[in-house]
């Protein structure tokens, strides 16, 4: 049996975002468009090829093994070399899966490959495989065989990338290949450099999809809990539970809260885009924004500027002011001055919201307005985060800025109609 390597043969993977790993890593990638998908595999081979490992590449559509020879030609330096030596393959899914006629066989075969390999003098195997041919009815045995690979591989002297196109996998889905790998990461249409960005509006996609799920069969108990509780409060056999009782309302009431946030994450809510002005929503929120801020023995001060109408939902937008307002009182010792401002910068609409905290610490910045992260006692992390995903579904845009004398966050609304 192959035993596993150590630090000094990490393999450069050649995906700029993935640093190098060891044999016996097992990876998943999502995909968007082909185009994503060749700018994955082309320097991932690239670099296997330039660092002596068998390449095998797995092919299916939206490129198929001719075209996946042609790319390689066109990209990888000396590529007919390589060829001519035997060092890459190029199979179709027919003709790795199924010629076993069992998926799990092809695990098996896999240590007799890898030896073939060693024997001729390469390092090991690196190997993808595009999963568009995978149906329905073999979803859960490939998966089966996903989950062998992920037991198996650490043993091996291979690396493995699996790629599934994000638009075609449902929520169960994901969940189910993400835990079959040891890494997981998204490909954005747009391109590589805006993958963290893409990475966190697909983690919320995912967070509001799991939430709309089970926000039913969640609320259904809670509410005849709920509903039990107010009838027994009603008894004098337990006028001295009173207390109890309220509390336990309250936490319910909580719960329920917290699902409500999360269903705020849904990119398929219901929005309603409508012409409105940031100006007048803001004057109408500023006594409740006002009434905040003295109650902590804090100032709010707006700065509003002519700007255009935009296509909004207000109730959304009325959601991440309040939110971003709250968050800036608190950031805040009694006696700061938070600041709204309005006006507008390179053709955007530009909502300004200043605090005079002691701005954000540097290892935290990068967890803003990711699910889950906060750093209140007891928040439950959603608030940033819905305000972004509300951000997406508005044509807008958040970013910040923060240091010693206070944190500024600047949500940036496109001008033009939708």
């Amino acid at each position: 049996m192959l035993q596993p390597q150590l630090d000094q043969n990490l393999r450069k993977i050649g995906i700029d975002y993935i640093q190098d790993v060891p044999w016996g890593t097992h990876i998943c990638g999502f995909y968007h468009t082909k185009i994503d998908l060749i700018n994955t595999l082309v320097p991932y081979f690239k670099a296997g090829l330039e660092n002596n490992e068998f390449c095998i590449w797995v092919a299916s559509e939206p490129v198929n093994c001719d075209e996946a020879k042609l790319i390689l030609n066109n990209a990888v330096p000396n590529f007919k070399y390589y060829l001519q030596l035997g060092q890459i393959e190029f199979l179709t899914h027919s003709e790795w899966y199924f010629r076993y006629g069992n998926f799990k066989k092809v695990v098996n075969s896999w240590v007799d490959k890898i030896n073939q390999t060693v024997s001729r003098g390469f390092d090991g195997i690196r190997i993808c495989g595009n999963t568009s041919w995978l149906k329905k009815r073999y979803w859960k045995s490939f998966q089966e065989y996903e989950a062998l690979i992920e037991q198996r591989i650490g043993e091996l002297r291979m690396v493995a990338l699996y790629t599934y196109e994000l638009d075609k996998c449902n929520i169960q889905e994901i969940f189910d290949i993400v835990s079959n790998h040891q890494f997981s990461f998204i490909i954005s249409k747009s391109g590589l450099q805006h993958i963290d960005s893409v990475a966190k509006f697909d983690r919320l996609n995912l967070i509001s999809k799991l939430a709309s799920s089970i926000a039913h069969e969640i609320r259904n108990p809670m509410t005849s809990v709920r509903g039990f509780l107010q009838l027994l409060q009603t008894k004098s056999d337990f006028d001295s539970y009173s207390d109890y009782f309220n509390v336990m309302l309250q936490e319910l009431d909580r719960a329920n809260g917290i699902i409500n946030e999360f269903l705020s994450l849904a990119r398929n809510n219901n929005i309603s885009l409508k012409r409105k002005n940031i100006n007048d929503i803001l004057n109408l929120m500023q006594p409740l924004i006002q009434a905040d801020a003295l109650k902590e023995d804090k100032s709010f001060c707006l700065e509003l500027e002519e700007i255009p109408d935009l296509f909004l939902d207000e109730n959304e937008i009325r959601q991440v002011i309040l939110n971003l307002t709250r968050n800036g009182l608190e950031a805040m010792l009694p006696g700061g001055t938070l600041t709204v401002r309005t006006y507008i910068e390179d053709k955007e609409v530009v909502l300004e919201v200043q605090d005079q905290g002691t701005g954000i610490e540097h290892k935290l910045i990068d967890n803003i307005g990711s699910p889950f992260f906060t750093t209140k006692e007891n928040g439950t992390g959603m608030g940033l985060a819905v305000c972004f995903s509300i951000a997406e579904r508005n044509n807008a845009s958040i970013n910040f800025k923060t240091g010693p004398e206070g944190t500024t966050f600047y949500v940036r609304f496109k001008t033009q109609e939708p």
